[in-house]
């Protein structure tokens, strides 16, 4: 069985984030590995490849809705809702 994945394992894999995001995706129960795979699809540009995102289940799903929702926050303009 895999352990948790670490805050510091966490943004190893993912970069910067915000202590909350860190937090709700220990809250999760993720291993490092679901984190590289959500993390992976998050990183792909194609559009074949984002179709296929819905294909993803469970934590692996769960935090790439965490990561795609931060990175959507950082992303937008100051100001902006």
């Amino acid at each position: 069985m895999q352990k948790e994945v670490t805050p510091e394992e966490l943004r190893e894999i993912v970069g910067p984030l915000e202590d909350d995001v860190v937090s709700a995706v220990i809250a999760t129960g993720a291993t490092a590995a679901e984190v590289a795979e959500a993390q992976a699809w998050l990183s792909m540009d194609d559009a074949r490849s984002k179709e296929l995102q819905h294909r993803n289940q469970g934590r692996v799903a769960e935090i790439y809705d965490l990561l795609a929702a931060e990175r959507e926050r950082v992303r937008r303009p100051v100001g902006v809702r």
